[in-house]
């Protein structure tokens, strides 16, 4: 379960966005910083994995969230006897949750490092510009357990990029699910503000709903900073049965003090919302002196367990006390890449793109790195079964299926989890 501790730091600022792919501006990044860890000469065969994480920057604090999943799981390969019998090396470097600092710690980890796979980076904004970049040296493959912004799924011709955290596309559908379930049919989806990740993921909420056989209202967006009061005025004429906040609190802060103004708030219209608004923040942004207004709100995340996977990596990363945030999926990308490497015979990345999702698809089911490299040895095809997923369905380079937590906002303004039996798997 994500603690809320770890809600209010992420969730309300730049990592929840640029996972999401918000076009906020980070014109202002730090200059690249790279930490390096068990960094290996360069050698033909020899698998060399990099991570973009985030170790400064505005989530800096939960930077072992993703550096750890991928440690465990090069040790986890190295205590099996390595990748193709040699071992695997790690160059940890930081992306600084910005584009300028990602960029050009990108550059030193192909270009420098040599590294054959990168694992991250850890934002969307930052996959989008790294994804079709090409290198002085050679092409990489590039892993990411917490892309989840929806029109990375348009892949565009580049084969060497994989996720394996689900699209938001996804978390639409459940969001849609989750309002229509609840018996309301004439919902109002409103973007805040209108940008590169509001609109997109509006869009696809308007769409599941009206596959589900809601009729929902005109979707209602503003521009950035314009005061959303008359937008929203017009959006209640058509009388609403229930409300959609897709976006994150700063820009949908005003919104609700909009709807509030109106008689339309939280205690007066079932309220439903994006990960974005999962914050103990967003109720004193609302209103410092009344922060419970938001109480009420019920919305969807990326569940951090999902239920009905009972993998090793769970309880092996619960011993080293760290946040599970996009952890599982992290992990998987680096188990992934390794045993890719294994089916290929080869660290080349342009043979372990070509492998990568074969092994999701093989006829010997396993989960740990240790009983598929064996398979994989013994001349078997295999279907890895992660920590993150089962990955039962895969859209060539991302997951065909997400599994989402609902969340509700207390009477304290702090948004809690609903028990695991409550989560929501999409399709």
């Amino acid at each position: 379960m994500v603690s809320p501790r770890l809600v209010s730091v992420l969730l309300v600022v730049t990592l929840a966005a640029a996972c999401s792919g918000s076009s906020r501006d980070d014109s202002t990044a730090p200059s690249s910083s790279t930490t390096t860890t068990t960094k290996p000469a360069r050698a033909d065969d020899v698998l060399t994995l990099g991570q973009l994480a985030p170790l400064t920057g505005p989530v800096e604090t939960i930077a072992d969230s993703f550096t750890t999943p991928v440690r465990l799981a090069v040790e986890e390969m190295n205590f099996s006897g390595g990748v193709n019998g040699k071992p695997v090396g790690l160059v940890v470097a930081d992306d600084g949750s910005a584009i300028e600092t990602g960029t050009a710690a990108f550059t030193k980890l192909v270009d420098t490092d040599h590294v054959d796979a990168v694992i991250g980076p850890s934002t969307s904004q930052l996959a989008v510009q790294l994804r079709d970049q090409s290198t002085n040296s050679h092409p990489v493959v590039i892993c990411s357990g917490s892309n989840s912004y929806g029109p990375l799924s348009e892949r565009n011709g580049d084969r060497y990029y994989f996720r394996t955290a689900p699209s938001d596309r996804l978390q639409a559908a459940a969001l849609a699910h989750l309002v229509v379930v609840q018996g309301h049919g004439r919902p109002m989806v409103i973007a805040a503000p209108r940008d590169t990740y509001t609109s997109p993921f509006g869009a696809e909420v308007m769409r599941e709903l009206r596959r589900l056989k809601a009729r929902p209202l005109p979707l209602v967006s503003f521009a950035p900073g314009q005061d959303p009061t008359r937008a929203i005025s017009r959006g209640l004429r058509g009388n609403p049965d229930s409300l959609v906040l897709i976006g994150f609190p700063d820009a949908v802060a005003p919104a609700l003090r909009a709807l509030i103004a109106a008689n339309h708030g939280p205690q007066q219209t079932p309220t439903y919302g994006s990960d974005g608004l999962q914050t103990g923040d967003l109720g004193a942004l609302v209103d410092p002196a009344n922060p419970w207004v938001v109480a009420g709100i019920i919305g969807t995340t990326p569940a951090g367990a999902p239920a009905g996977i009972d993998h090793p990596f769970n309880a092996q990363l619960a011993a080293t006390g760290t946040e599970p945030f996009f952890s599982a999926s992290t992990y998987d990308c680096a188990i992934l890449v390794g045993l890719a490497a294994i089916a290929a015979g080869s660290d080349d990345p342009r043979a372990i793109s070509r492998h990568f999702a074969r092994n999701l698809r093989g006829s010997v089911t396993c989960s740990t790195f240790f009983d598929c490299a064996t398979a994989l040895g013994r001349g078997r095809t295999i279907n890895y079964q992660g920590a993150a997923s089962d990955y039962r369905k895969w859209g060539g380079f991302e997951p065909g299926t997400g599994t989402y937590d609902v969340w509700r906002m207390g009477l304290d303004a702090r948004p809690v989890l609903d028990p695991p039996a409550n989560q929501i798997r999409v399709p």
